[in-house]
């Protein structure tokens, strides 16, 4: 049997900084200003933002760092998330290896999940970091924004 290789989870390393508006928070990207009614929640500086597939029966998700198939197969990180969104109907025996969002690691099958809702969004202080300090709902584009975003950002959140 091959050696199980150490999770790694799938995310992306940005500068921005989060904004509080009304219930919901807010990545923003580059220098925009702060609009009224909202409040600076974490001042600019790097973040990891990781996508998280939700439960099928639980309210909770789980940010995949290791595709197990039932055949003893291995992937991590990007390639494990990719297999695992174009595949779960094929391998639904396989596992996922992650962290939830309350930092803990987990182990749950692919027919457990529900790829059929929105992938959920959390912005982490570190790569170290278990636990987000939140769940994002979307991102704002300022002056000085990187030119091109990271794909599974712009696919998973929605621009405001």
């Amino acid at each position: 049997m091959p050696q199980i290789p150490e999770p790694e989870l799938i995310g992306d390393i940005l500068s921005g900084s989060l904004i509080g508006q009304d219930d919901a928070v807010i990545l923003l990207l580059g220098a925009a200003p702060v609009a009224a009614g909202e409040q600076v929640l974490r001042p600019a500086g790097p973040l990891v933002v990781r996508y998280a597939i939700p439960y099928l029966h639980q309210r909770t998700a789980i940010v995949p760092g290791l595709f197990a198939s039932e055949y003893g197969e291995f992937l991590v990180g990007r390639q494990a998330w990719n297999y695992a969104q174009r595949n779960f109907t094929i391998h639904p025996r396989s596992d996922l290896v992650g962290l939830r969002p309350d930092g803990v690691q987990d182990q749950i099958m692919l027919r457990d999940l529900d790829f059929g809702r929105d992938v959920e969004v959390y912005a982490y202080e570190s790569p170290d970091s278990r636990e987000p300090v939140a769940r994002l709902a979307a991102y704002r584009i300022g002056p000085g924004a990187p030119e091109s975003l990271p794909d599974l950002l712009v696919k998973y959140l929605p621009r405001q």
